[in-house]
């Protein structure tokens, strides 16, 4: 009976499937980039959404209005105005541009929501939120909600101080 060496051809064979670890990095580097042109294609080159302000030859869509230089600075739209808050208010008032936005408030409810048109800035809308409290509330918390069509919905939470609040909120759309 013959008896053969068994590891030495082992070396051999694994030395072998090792191959050139050059050539490896090449086909390595070769298939990532043939993965990356078409992933690169779908993720990043989509333009961003259109919210419907003007056509792309210039024509105006859902009352947006074109200015001189040819950039739409702003657009009137309907939005749902949302207010919630811990403890009752007697009086709330949101201003935009000097133009309440909130009339005819049903105060007895936790939650108000109600339509209103508001013209969206893509500069940013100034808001006046103020509140009052019956004497004697402690400081509470109210929440203004606002989601105009075809924009993303902003949310602002500000504290009362000695049962009224007063404040400027700047939302940017």
């Amino acid at each position: 009976m013959t008896k053969v060496d068994a590891g030495g051809r082992r070396f051999d064979l694994l030395q072998t499937m090792r191959g050139f670890p050059p050539i490896q990095i090449f086909i390595l580097g070769l298939l990532f980039g043939l993965l990356a042109v078409p992933l690169v294609q779908l993720t990043g080159n989509a333009p961003p959404p259109a919210h419907d302000e003007s056509h792309h030859d210039g024509t105006e869509v859902k009352g947006g209005t074109e200015h001189p230089e040819g950039e739409h600075k702003h657009v009137e739209v309907p939005a749902l105005i949302r207010l919630r808050y811990a403890h009752r208010p007697l009086a709330v008032s949101l201003k935009s541009e000097g133009k309440e936005l909130l009339a005819k408030l049903d105060l007895t409810a936790p939650l108000i929501e109600m339509k209103a048109m508001i013209e969206v800035s893509h500069e940013g809308n100034e808001f006046s939120l103020e509140a009052t409290w019956p004497e004697g509330t402690p400081d509470t918390a109210l929440t203004l909600e606002i989601e105009p069509d075809g924009f993303d919905m902003r949310t602002e939470t500000r504290w009362s101080s000695a049962a009224a609040l007063s404040e400027i909120l700047t939302l940017t759309w």
